[in-house]
């Protein structure tokens, strides 16, 4: 049989061009958030603000990529997967140009804020994409495959983001999410259409996004567990995120330069909790690794709270985030397919809430970060960590039970 014909006959859940293409759609929003947070303090400083205040970059960001996920899923249940998610990474790559030109903080945070509304749309339709290829155990193995794949980009991205400031200024990391951006279209044209075409043209059956369809989802409560779970969790994590340079520099005296390999320590978690759900899902059920993921996040959330007010060396303390990123990792990809389980016809529209939900907490623990709510950026990410942690594994032991 010719190879063409061969490849032809294999589920797209099966083919790697596939799950890497859509792996790497969906680590848009990671890659463009991490590859920036060893310039943040930078950023700032050099509009003449504090360094602590580059924060404002990802607080921004999510800002934008919250709501406008809302837009994203509702187009691709009603217009198909393809046609959203090729303008959205139009708009993403116009928006970064914006960003390099910026000439003031405020300008650089509107620009990174209408980056997130556009870089909103390969995350979404990547999970509704993953979502259409089955149910279940499917999809939960193909999210983990995801998972694994775009961990990479938490893991490489801040150190890219570090080589680059070697060379030139913050403005390269832009640049370098222009390029990206191109070739996420080149990828998403080539390998991941032909998967779509069931969804290729507008079906006026297809439900819009309610207040009637949000009460409706939010009688699942494998939605609302998986929603609000993830949410609690990307509190915490927004935090290390917008602070975590910051603290690392102000408490340990670690260079910014050097933040992206320290920060990629714990960013490898998000690629082993994902394979290690996939191992325990082969002959297990779904929710024993949601629950020990939750574990995970729950226990490290206790340790963050103890630390929080005694000062502990580098390797303890990272040790923790690592567990809490851990914990993430495995309940994430199941938590994710659990949630859409019972939303098939509007999965879109599902994705679209299951990411804007949490997102809206990313936000707010950004914010958090950077206001003056905590004396200290090491006070912030120890306090917002155990929150995130210890409420995400109550959700789960709560929820996560089999209906």
């Amino acid at each position: 049989m010719p190879t063409s014909l061969a490849n032809q006959s294999i589920p797209y859940v099966k083919r790697p061009s596939f799950i890497c293409s859509l792996a790497a759609l969906a680590a848009l929003t990671a890659t463009a958030v991490d590859i920036a947070l060893p310039a943040q303090p930078l950023m700032a400083t050099g509009f003449g603000g504090r360094a602590v205040e580059g924060g404002i970059i990802v607080s921004a960001y999510f800002l934008g990529f919250g709501p406008g996920q809302l837009l994203w899923g509702p187009l691709a249940d009603k217009y198909g997967r393809m046609l959203p998610m090729m303008y959205g990474l139009l708009g993403f790559i116009l928006a970064t140009i914006f960003c390099i030109y910026a000439t003031s903080l405020e300008m650089l945070a509107f620009g990174r804020m209408v980056q997130g509304i556009f870089g909103g749309s390969t995350p979404v339709i990547a999970r509704t994409i993953a979502r259409d290829q089955g149910g279940g155990k499917d999809t939960a193995n193909l999210l983990s495959t995801i998972m694994m794949i775009f961990g990479v980009a938490p893991l490489l991205a801040p150190l890219v983001g570090s080589a680059i400031l070697l060379f030139t200024d913050w403005r390269g990391t832009f640049w370098f999410l222009v390029f990206f951006g191109i070739v996420l279209m080149a990828l998403a044209q080539r390998y991941v259409a032909p998967a779509t075409a069931a969804h290729h043209t507008q079906d006026p059956n297809r439900t819009p996004l309610s207040l009637a369809l949000v009460g409706k989802l939010f009688k699942e409560r494998d939605f609302v567990m998986g929603a609000s779970a993830m949410a609690a969790l990307f509190t915490g994590y927004a935090v290390v995120l917008a602070a975590g340079a910051a603290m690392a520099e102000a408490q340990y005296g670690i260079p910014i330069t050097q933040f992206g390999p320290l920060f990629a320590t714990a960013a490898s978690a998000v690629i082993i909790g994902p394979a290690i759900t996939k191992r325990i899902i082969k002959t297990g059920d779904l929710r024993v690794p949601l629950k020990i993921g939750a574990l995970c996040c729950g226990l490290a959330g206790c340790l963050f709270l103890l630390m929080a007010t005694t000062y502990v060396p580098l390797y303890a303390y990272w040790a923790c985030v690592f567990l809490y990123v851990l914990g993430y990792g495995m309940l994430a990809p199941v938590a994710n397919a659990l949630a859409l389980e019972n939303v098939g016809s509007v999965a879109g529209t599902a994705s679209s809430l299951l990411s804007a939900i949490p997102t809206t907490g990313g936000v707010i623990g950004a914010w958090l970060a950077t206001s003056s709510v905590f004396s200290t950026a090491y006070e912030a990410l120890s306090y917002m960590l155990a929150a995130g942690g210890i409420t995400a594994c109550v959700i789960v032991l709560t929820l996560g039970k089999k209906p």
